[in-house]
């Protein structure tokens, strides 16, 4: 690798780590957002009373101006900002789940894999001649069992009848 390619490297290197380092930037989006939506109602409310207390249209234009449109402008943006935190708190909360959801399909996977084929659904015994369900009386807690397909030739087992449940 040149040294040009080792120093874009390590320039990477250090802005992940302060990217890391800063934390969840969805705490300053929920503040943000917590105070441009309560300061623009106040301004809009403000704008309000003073275009109600003056019959001049020249007044009323100036509060509509400064107080109404500058509070409806921080009330979209508070908005925006507010729903934005919003959305990455359940994309968060989505991926969290997510992975949560995955390890437990994963730990699944692995004790059935272990479990053998008692808990595949049909089985027989090594050298037997009758199709089983996996918790039939007569294989529960023996240890040759085989998994066998639904449409197999051997004979239905007398007691669990496993054609007759699987169709």
């Amino acid at each position: 690798m040149s040294e040009r390619q080792e120093r874009l490297a390590s320039r990477i290197e250090r802005i992940r780590a302060r990217r890391a380092e800063r934390g969840p930037s969805d705490r300053w989006m929920l503040l943000v957002g917590g105070l441009l939506l309560p300061l623009g109602v106040a301004l809009v409310v403000l704008g309000w009373a003073g275009v109600s207390h003056t019959v001049y249209l020249y007044d009323q234009l100036t509060y509509l101006a400064s107080g109404s449109a500058l509070g409806l402008a921080l009330v979209i943006v508070g908005g925006f900002v507010y729903f934005t935190y919003w959305q990455s708190v359940r994309v968060r909360e989505a991926r969290t789940q997510h992975e949560e959801s995955q390890s437990v399909l994963l730990r699944i996977e692995a004790l059935l894999s272990h479990a053998g084929p008692v808990l595949t659904g049909l089985v027989a015994t090594a050298t037997g001649d009758e199709v089983h369900r996996a918790t039939c009386a007569a294989v529960r807690g023996r240890t040759d069992l085989r998994p066998v397909a639904a449409d197999t030739d051997l004979a239905p087992c007398r007691i669990c009848d496993p054609l007759a449940a699987e169709a």
